[in-house]
């Protein structure tokens, strides 16, 4: 049985944030890291975890690269950066398999991404 269409939104929408992340880290300030680290962190785990019903394999992973990005340096923009991009994948194929949904590529960056 394939998730509610809120529950597709929702996941979603969370895919949209870490990216957003991703693309932004490098200008971010440490503060900022730091922030958005521990923010994108806390959702994966209070709104990701609970509601996962057929892909546990994807959440255990997601897990992982979760908890690697709870315990990276904010200095280490590189390493953020691969975390995030990580996560965004999982996610992407998380959706997938939690909705039934096809897995669309990123989309080409706009200037507001620069």
């Amino acid at each position: 049985m394939a998730i509610d269409t809120l529950r597709q939104v929702e996941l979603q929408h969370l895919v949209a944030e870490v990216r957003r992340a991703a693309r932004t880290l490098r200008a971010q300030t440490r503060l900022e890291r730091d922030t958005v680290r521990r923010t994108l962190t806390e959702a994966l785990r209070d709104d990701l975890e609970p509601k996962a019903e057929r892909d546990l394999e994807g959440l255990e992973a997601i897990r992982t690269w979760a908890s690697a990005l709870e315990n990276a340096d904010v200095g280490d923009a590189e390493l953020l950066q691969e975390l995030l991009y990580g996560i965004d994948a999982l996610l992407r194929v998380h959706l997938w398999r939690e909705a039934g949904l096809l897995l669309v590529p990123p989309e080409p960056r706009t200037a507001a991404d620069f």
